[in-house]
């Protein structure tokens, strides 16, 4: 990547560029703090089965002992972990239109999200099918030909097809393209428009895809094509990425106000997770609102559970909890941006190795968690459920973290192996008779 950047932040009521000083182009605390959030998503997944309230929807390959310490790790994670993948790629994928052009970028994305995408929805899907079928049948849930024909009964696999964790692959290319169509109008706004309009309409976006549909967060929706209102919420926060890099292209300003975010964004985090869960535990049988979502509920059924007077499926209620959710993932964001910018200027040998596997820690860790919770509620049945998260997390990241070294190691040889069958050129020097009839030819 170049040093200095091409782009300048201008206003358009000022005559002259705002001058963006020089940048190495790499952010090690972004590095650090993408590749803490990978570790992160496998814990997330590692909790899903000793979560009370559990995530409405969600088919997992097993259910294990509730924990509410786990509970609270599980939805904590679950407000924040996307919307900071979401920012850092917009933020980076603005970065990358500034540098080399809107449509080379765009295309570039896609070349490197879409391989994987296709070869893990190939080869990893069927292996997570099967993983999961295994399990439900060490419980019981499902017979063999029920596995054998693909046909479920109870609407037992009403949340089973799809992408699976691979959605934010297919989301994320979609938002790259859109990206790149408004680019040329994007880089024409003012500061002010962006300050003032633009990022305050993806706060409005993701509060009013959260209110309509409460499950894009506190619930599961799965899909092979992307589900609306979770478009509408993921994309607001990669369009907020996006739009920052336009006032703040060197996340200066992210970096001097990150450990100011963190107090309020933990408290935020704190009274979200509790609004949320104990809105779970009072809102009813997740069968009966899960084909239309929350926002489909009629109140006057649910009129024996109140929140203050009102009925807990009412739009004032879905509407705060959604502020609070959003309003906790922003900060949180911004705030763990901040701080790891600030603190960590040089990755070690390990997280510099961790952040260079976080993405095949992403593609691979999901059977693998499924499976070892099948052998940890079997193998394991009276050992902490905060143990078995921990093992689980351990092989979920060590599984990617493994495929990432040894495919870097064969890189390494392969370009070893390149260089030493490269043969050696010598510079022939004239000979003497060569020089001399040179010298007459030109005389």
């Amino acid at each position: 990547m170049p040093n200095i950047l091409p782009i300048t932040a201008a206003s358009n009521h000022s005559p002259a560029a705002r001058v963006v000083r020089p940048q190495g182009g790499h952010f090690a605390g972004i590095d650090a703090l993408r590749a803490c959030a990978a570790v992160a998503v496998v814990l997330l997944h590692a909790c899903v089965p000793y979560a009370n309230p559990a995530m409405a929807g969600l088919s997992w390959s097993v259910q294990d002992s509730p924990s509410e310490s786990i509970t609270a790790i599980f939805w904590a994670i679950e407000i924040v972990i996307m919307p900071i993948f979401l920012v850092v790629a917009g933020f980076f994928a603005a970065r990358s239109m500034a540098y080399r052009g809107a449509w080379f970028t765009a295309t570039q994305r896609i070349r490197r999200l879409g391989w994987p995408l296709l070869l893990t929805v190939v080869f990893l899907l069927p292996i997570e099918f099967y993983t999961w079928m295994l399990g439900w049948l060490a419980e019981g849930q499902v017979s063999v030909s029920h596995v054998r024909r693909m046909k479920f009964e109870g609407g037992i696999d009403r949340n089973l097809w799809g992408l699976s964790h691979l959605w934010f692959l297919q989301y994320l290319m979609m938002y790259v393209l859109v990206l790149a169509a408004v680019w040329t109008s994007l880089t024409r706004r003012s500061a002010a428009q962006i300050g003032r309009i633009a990022l305050p309409m993806c706060f409005v976006v993701a509060v009013v895809s959260l209110t309509m549909r409460p499950e894009v967060v506190w619930g599961f929706q799965h899909s092979f094509l992307p589900v609306v209102s979770k478009w509408f919420y993921s994309g607001a926060f990669f369009a907020a990425g996006a739009l920052w890099y336009r006032l703040d292209p060197e996340l200066d300003d992210v970096r001097d106000c990150g450990s100011r975010l963190m107090g309020p964004g933990i408290l935020l985090t704190i009274a979200a997770v509790c609004t949320g869960t104990w809105w779970l535990g009072v809102v009813g049988d997740p069968v009966q609102w899960m084909n239309g979502g929350w926002a489909g509920v009629d109140p006057v059924v649910q009129s024996d559970r109140f929140a203050g007077g009102l009925p807990v499926t009412s739009l004032i209620v879905r509407s705060s909890l959604a502020v609070m959710s959003v309003a906790a993932a922003s900060l949180m964001t911004f705030a763990l941006m901040g701080v790891s910018l600030a603190n960590i200027n040089r990755l070690g040998r390990v997280m510099k190795s961790l952040a260079g596997a976080s993405f095949m820690i992403y593609l691979l860790h999901h059977p693998v968690v499924g499976l070892a919770h099948i052998a940890a509620k079997f193998a394991l049945p009276g050992v902490s459920p905060v143990i078995k998260v921990a093992l689980v997390t351990g092989l979920g990241v060590s599984a990617g973290w493994s495929v990432s070294w040894l495919a870097s190691c064969r890189r390494r040889r392969l370009a070893e192996r390149t260089k030493a069958e490269e043969p050696t050129r010598s510079i022939e020097f004239p000979r003497p008779s060569e020089v001399a009839s040179t010298q007459k030819r030109a005389a």
